[in-house]
């Protein structure tokens, strides 16, 4: 019954805004007081309870006029990223669940140019009824939830891709993270998935990696190296010569079991931190590098100093 009453009351007041102006850094700050008293709400249905009324409110947020020009710069516990062309912000968030679970959910804020507006499109998390998740294409009705942490856009002649690196706190046994693809119909509904993976060891419309719960995986979108063979040979040693190329791509670690006995059983996966592998932008698609140098010339080398050492002297 408090949570009703609460939430009728700030949808009260937020009514009153609106015949006033309408002041989004003040309802991002109540969004964000809500959404940590879901994080800390001791039981499930309290938690299930005020993330109804999270979604509610940020849906009554986002249909009032000039929602899409707020910035959205302070919030916390969920995320929102907006493409660099301004077509869309992408807002999501998760539940944790009793069972050391997650559920995911979200909105796709997106302008439809027929209809002259922004459109709303809500995410719920349905990975669990998706069977083949990897080539699954899916709308906003079959999302394999995750939240994103960045957006990356993929452009071709025709089509403009937006690759979505998340986060996914999957289960009790292991986390997950995940590249995206999402792309938009000619009546801007949200489409998930898409075959734009080039040479990656499987067929993939989305990349999800599975690792062990207390371990950690880079996942990431920076400037490194990699190298390309040439189709030469060294005369001498007779061995291929590489070119060393740098570019931006989508740079992971390599996963390995914890020890060799133990098969590709998610639990035991892990991070090989010294081993990258990524993805490389071609002609708006991906290709998949299998092995990457893992050195970003965008950030500065620490500087060594060298300490002039005092020698005992009698």
């Amino acid at each position: 019954m408090k949570r009703i009453i609460v939430t009728g009351l700030l949808l009260a007041v937020m009514s009153v805004f609106g015949q006033k102006g309408f002041d989004f850094a003040f309802w991002e700050d109540s969004l964000n007081r809500l959404s940590e008293e879901m994080m800390m709400a001791p039981t499930e249905v309290e938690r299930y309870g005020l993330n109804e009324d999270f979604m509610n409110l940020l849906e009554q947020v986002l249909n009032e006029k000039n929602a899409f020009k707020f910035n959205w710069d302070s919030t916390r516990n969920f995320s929102v990223l907006t493409s660099p062309d301004k077509l869309f912000k992408i807002f999501t968030w998760f539940v944790p669940k009793d069972d050391y679970s997650v559920e995911n959910f979200g909105f796709v804020h997106v302008y439809n140019e027929g209809r002259k507006k922004y459109v709303l499109y809500p995410l719920y998390d349905k990975r669990y009824t998706i069977d083949y998740p990897r080539t699954c294409i899916g709308n906003h009705n079959k999302w394999y939830g995750a939240v994103y942490y960045k957006l990356i856009p993929l452009k071709t002649k025709n089509k403009t891709y937006y690759t979505l690196l998340g986060f996914n706190g999957n289960d009790m046994f292991t986390n997950q993270k995940i590249i995206e693809v999402l792309s938009f119909k000619s009546d801007m509904s949200p489409v998930f998935g898409a075959n734009v993976f080039k040479k990656y060891p499987e067929k993939a419309y989305r990349i999800i990696f599975e690792y062990a719960k207390n371990s950690v995986f880079s996942l990431k979108y920076e400037t490194h190296s990699y190298n390309v063979g040439t189709g030469r040979r060294d005369p001498k040693t007779h061995s291929v010569i590489y070119e060393t190329h740098t570019s931006d791509m989508i740079i992971f670690d390599f996963l390995a079991p914890l020890d060799d006995s133990m098969g590709n059983i998610p639990a035991f996966n892990v991070g090989e931190s010294s081993m990258n592998q990524g993805f490389v932008p071609d002609n708006g698609k991906w290709l998949f590098i299998s092995s990457v140098n893992g050195r970003n010339p965008d950030k500065p080398v620490p500087q060594r100093t060298v300490k002039q050492r005092n020698y005992y002297q009698p």
